[in-house]
């Protein structure tokens, strides 16, 4: 089996580093604050956040996960915090009947499935869920914490929730987090530059809302161990340059990293030799190439400017809006700029670390510069 994990939540000897990120969000949500995540994509956010659960409902807090990128609707949104809830309640029976309390225009209905287990189903009375009963299921948590104590609620892709900018939830959610005693946070999200906006603009309503907490790339000495243990394990040598090198090829992400090892090890495992840099371009080329038919889709999903814009990004991401970085890669005027890269950090195409805008996928980097 391919000792390298990618796609899905990596846990377990998968799972490595992120000591420090996982002491220091454990410690403080479970002192009773909140949190938010801030990270480029693919770095690992939501694998650190499963970490810091395990660790969080090993102390007894109970945490409620909520995935915002399905809450197509406010509806949707109610119905996502009420099944987080429920997933933590031994007895479903008895939580349907605290809900109708909890929250007065409810009404859940207990449905049995082929094996007999109940399944815990919701009707709104209201044509369109209003503002009070919406408030009343975002208190949920702290319902939940007044009967079985401290409790942790993660809301994952949380820069979702201005999708209901006109039904004023973002203000309306704040507005009920800060009166509740018994519920930490820990919000994050893939989209950096939104979530920076909602927390660190003095006009938004989650602005000062807890500690911010900011994940880079793994160490690299530590994830040249973690290469090296998981390739001796197969009987494969990968040298500390060949290491070095792989994590270079894949930009430091550690999405990536395991990506292009995985590759790797696809192409080494039938010959257990000592891995060489041609051995780690040849698995970078097999990637493109087969994604090659997507990356291709992708970039002509997109107007004339915004390709000419990522095909700037593919060689350098700095400066972008200067006069000199204009006129060198084509770009008509830093307003058409501003507004394409825009357009690209909103569809997760690229992403920036301070004042640096980069394309998100080294291997579409790759792709780009070779068109």
């Amino acid at each position: 089996m391919n000792p390298f994990s990618y796609g899905t939540i990596v846990r377990g000897d998968a799972f490595f580093d992120r000591v420090k990120e996982t002491d220091l969000l454990t410690s403080t949500l479970a002192g009773g604050n909140n949190v938010v995540l801030f990270a480029p994509r693919r770095y690992g956010k939501t694998s650190l956040v499963f970490r810091v659960i395990d660790r969080l409902e090993e102390q007894g807090i109970s945490c409620l996960y909520i995935d915002l990128m399905s809450a197509f609707s406010v509806e949707r949104l109610a119905e996502l915090m009420i099944d987080a809830a429920q997933k933590k309640q031994t007895k479903i029976e008895n939580f349907a009947q605290n809900l109708t309390q909890w929250v007065k225009r409810i009404r859940p209905t207990l449905e049995f499935g082929v094996d007999g287990s109940p399944k815990l189903s919701i009707d709104f009375s209201e044509s369109h869920i209003s503002q009070n009963t919406l408030s009343q299921v975002f208190n949920i948590p702290e319902q939940l914490a007044k009967r079985q104590g401290h409790v942790v609620v993660v809301m994952d892709e949380f820069q979702e929730i201005t999708r209901f900018g006109k039904d004023g939830v973002e203000g309306l959610l704040r507005s009920v987090i800060q009166q509740q005693q018994g519920v930490s946070y820990l919000f994050l999200g893939s989209k950096t530059h939104m979530m920076s906006q909602m927390f660190e603009n003095k006009k938004r309503p989650f602005f000062n809302t807890g500690l911010h907490v900011q994940i880079g790339p793994l160490p690299e000495d530590e994830t040249i161990e973690f290469l090296q243990k998981r390739f001796t394990k197969e009987n494969i040598f990968l040298g500390d340059d060949e290491a070095r090198y792989l994590i270079q090829c894949a930009a430091e992400i550690p999405y990536y990293i395991q990506l292009l090892a995985s590759f790797v090890w696809q192409r080494t495992i039938t010959k257990k030799k000592r891995i060489t840099m041609e051995d780690i371009d040849n698995s970078v080329q097999d990637i493109i190439a087969l994604k090659g038919d997507f990356y291709f889709e992708q970039f002509n999903r997109y107007a004339a400017g915004q390709k000419q814009l990522m095909r700037a990004l593919a060689i350098s991401g700095e400066h972008i809006f200067s006069s000199e970085y204009v006129r060198k890669n084509k770009l008509n005027t830093s307003s058409s700029v501003q507004k394409n890269i825009m357009t690209l950090l909103e569809d997760g195409i690229a992403d920036k670390t301070g004042s640096t805008y980069f394309i998100s996928d080294p291997f579409f980097r790759r792709f780009l510069q070779g068109l």
